[in-house]
């Protein structure tokens, strides 16, 4: 055959086949997709998919997963809290809930796992990260309401270590280490990477309450690869994460434990009752400590069953256990997933490609606490989860300007919270979910792309919304699965070192989960009301010169005032970016800076909020609009070693140069998510990389 199928639709073929030399008689296999050269570009593939590589996480400084995607376009990294630091990365402008993070195609992550696994994830092994943006990746990703950020990682390649070790002001500490190494045959091979990356509490404004905490996380990964003959071959992986933070009091735990005076107040108190002033309260009072463990394994086996047709089996599990201590009260949780997935792809003719197969995706959570569960009238928040899926997908290049994808979902799932009722599953409902998309090559330069299709997903716990359980308790009377439908239209120009790549989005949202607080026991139940979304971006990225590369994106999003209320954070709804990347014989100079547009914060509920416990001393509800800028410069010594240095957010712009994320509620109710800038100010790093 002469003409070769899109990327999309021999994706899974041409992995297979470049992993094993194997050549196809009705599959010619060109090569993997190349890396891209400037941000703008997009994967060549129908549906819309942008890429980070690994030389753009070497040019942030980004050590981990939240650190790299916090200035994509679409996606936002917030914080949630300025005393746990837990991170919540939004697409599109969905909920964090409604993203969901693979690892290598594997939809092994939860929304549990989310909410403080996105900093222990660290970077050493991400060969690339692609992002896909919108409603329901209907195969193996349907719950996808906002997207989905795979992790692509790196595979043994050949011999070799690379060292990666750099310190900075703030406590910042951060070391890798990977090695690979492969047989003389080239059939075996391993990879071992292990990471470690460290960062202390800071207060800005000095009334003994961290605005920040400190994180210390480490990741271990081991991933062996096999060819058993040319048309079978193993890959096994396997990961252990550990995550502690610490926020709160400007003190260890320890001390906080050993300090304790029942005599003192246990809630938070501030000297005139103002949380610009110093703690007088118990440090306990203030104090959030989150330690995470996370463990992850998956297994892929793939089989050519002929010339047209390849097999590929993935099993996965995953482990995630939170030890948490919220204010003095005690939270552990215990998160297992399962996932298997059997998949066909089929070069059926010249024209049509097709991945067919099952999957099924099993999550249980159990829970313990001496503070929120062992008092009479309170329930834990366990759960059992299953969802069972039939896919099919068909490529159909139509002609050599138009590539047509349809895919149609067959979903059985089912929720059972199992404290809450005896009747055995809330949500148990069987599901059609179909997805479009279109590529249309107006030239060699020029291509559109269109996008629609449906997502949905079932809420699991009330921790979702809430990123700790409250002293009231908590009720669910969540009844139905929340359900999605999107569309997007993409136009992309790339040629002569020009990439420009412009984008809409629309996704409403049915039966959206939240939290119902207008009684004294808060409930998560859905929405009544449908809300929506509108997004718009573009991205240039230019070539100015050799060695000069110029990149910059603007993005706006309009939410609707019932998605606003809905929200615990005030969301991003102006951005734009501006990068220069330049190199010059072993030099290197990188430089981004970073605008977020002011907003009105009383639509996301910050108004009856107050610095003083009497409410008298409101908090703004209006943010400034404010810019950061980071950069890097490194200096390549030889072929084996590279000095650099750096600054992120190098003009020290901090929230708390206006206002605490501290606050007390209308009632004296005492939080701390009154957030809407940076938290952390300049961090002034330097470091070595070692490659042989």
């Amino acid at each position: 055959m002469k003409k070769t199928l899109s990327i999309v639709a021999c994706a899974a073929l041409c992995t297979f086949a470049s992993a094993n030399d194997l050549q196809l008689d009705k599959i010619t296999v060109d090569g993997t997709t190349p890396v891209l050269q400037h941000k703008g570009s997009l994967k060549d593939l129908v549906e819309k998919t942008e890429m980070i590589d690994k030389n753009e996480i070497t040019q942030t400084q980004s050590a981990t997963l939240a650190d790299v995607i916090s200035k994509q376009a679409g996606i936002s990294v917030t914080t949630g809290c300025s005393i746990c630091g837990l991170k919540r990365v939004q697409m599109n402008g969905l909920k964090g809930e409604h993203t969901t993070v693979l690892v290598d195609g594997i939809p092994f992550n939860s929304t549990v796992s989310s909410f403080y696994g996105m900093d222990a994830i660290g970077t050493a092994d991400i060969e690339s990260i692609e992002i896909a943006r919108g409603s329901g990746m209907s195969l193996t990703a349907p719950e996808a309401i906002g997207g989905t950020i795979n992790i692509i990682p790196r595979k043994p390649r050949a011999n070799g270590v690379e060292v990666d070790l750099s310190m900075g002001t703030l406590g910042t500490k951060n070391y890798s280490i990977l090695g690979e190494a492969m047989s003389a045959d080239k059939k075996t091979g391993v990879l071992v990477s292990a990471s470690y990356h460290d960062q202390n509490q800071v207060d800005n404004d000095h009334n003994g309450v961290s605005e920040s905490p400190s994180l210390e996380n480490q990741s271990l990964s081991v991933m062996l690869t096999h060819e058993f003959s040319p048309i079978d071959s193993l890959e096994l992986k396997a990961s252990h994460f550990t995550s502690h933070s610490l926020g709160g009091p400007m003190v260890s735990e320890s001390s906080a434990v050993a300090g304790y005076d029942a005599s003192i107040p246990a809630d938070p108190s501030f000297e005139g009752g103002n949380v610009n002033h110093p703690l007088t309260s118990n440090a306990m009072s203030v104090l959030e400590r989150i330690d995470t463990t996370r463990d992850e394994m998956y297994l892929k086996q793939r089989h050519a069953l002929n010339n047209d047709m390849n097999l590929q089996t993935t099993l996965a599990y995953a482990e995630q256990i939170q030890d948490s201590l919220y204010e003095g009260s005690d939270y552990l949780n215990t998160d297992k997933t399962y996932f298997g997935d059997l998949k066909i792809d089929h070069a059926l003719n010249n024209n049509h490609f097709l991945t067919y197969g099952a999957d099924a995706k099993i999550e249980t959570a159990r829970s313990q606490s001496v503070a929120f569960f062992d008092v009479a009238g309170r329930d834990k928040d366990d759960f059992d989860y299953t969802a069972l899926g039939l896919y099919a997908q068909d490529a159909w290049m139509i002609n050599d300007q138009n590539e047509l994808t349809l895919a149609l979902r067959g979903a059985k799932i089912t929720t059972d919270w199992r404290a809450k009722t005896a009747q055995g599953n809330e949500i148990d409902e069987t599901l059609l979910v179909p997805r479009l998309h279109w590529r249309h090559n107006h030239t060699n330069t020029l291509t559109s792309r269109f996008s629609a299709g449906m997502g949905y997903r079932s809420p699991l716990t009330f921790f979702e919304s809430e990123h700790g359980l409250l002293d009231s308790g908590f009720d669910m009377a969540i009844t139905e699965l929340e359900k999605s439908h999107g569309a997007s239209y993409t136009l992309s120009y790339d040629a002569d070192g020009l990439s420009v790549t412009a984008s809409a989005a629309y996704t409403q949202v049915k039966n959206l989960a939240y939290i119902d607080d207008s009684a004294a026991t808060p409930v998560l139940r859905n929405s009544a009301e449908a809300v929506s979304v509108k997004n718009m971006d573009i991205t240039i990225g230019y070539e100015l010169s050799d060695g000069l590369n110029l990149s910059g994106a603007y993005e706006i999003y309009r939410y609707d005032d019932a998605y606003k209320s809905h929200l615990s954070l005030a969301a991003i709804e102006q951005r734009a970016r501006v990068s220069i990347d330049y190199d010059v014989n072993d030099w290197e100079f990188y430089t981004e800076a970073t605008w977020v547009g002011a907003r009105n914060l009383a639509p996301y509920g910050y108004g009856d909020r107050y610095n003083d416990d009497l409410a008298t001393s409101p908090k703004n509800t209006t943010s400034p609009a404010f810019a950061t800028v980071d950069l890097k410069i490194s200096k390549a010594l030889n072929k084996n070693f590279t000095l650099y240095a750096g600054a992120k957010n190098l003009f020290d712009y901090i929230q708390t140069d206006t206002e605490s994320p501290l606050f007390y509620d209308a009632d004296g109710g005492f939080d701390s998510a009154h957030i809407w800038g940076p938290l952390r100010g300049r961090m002034v790093y330097a470091g070595l990389k070692a490659t042989f």
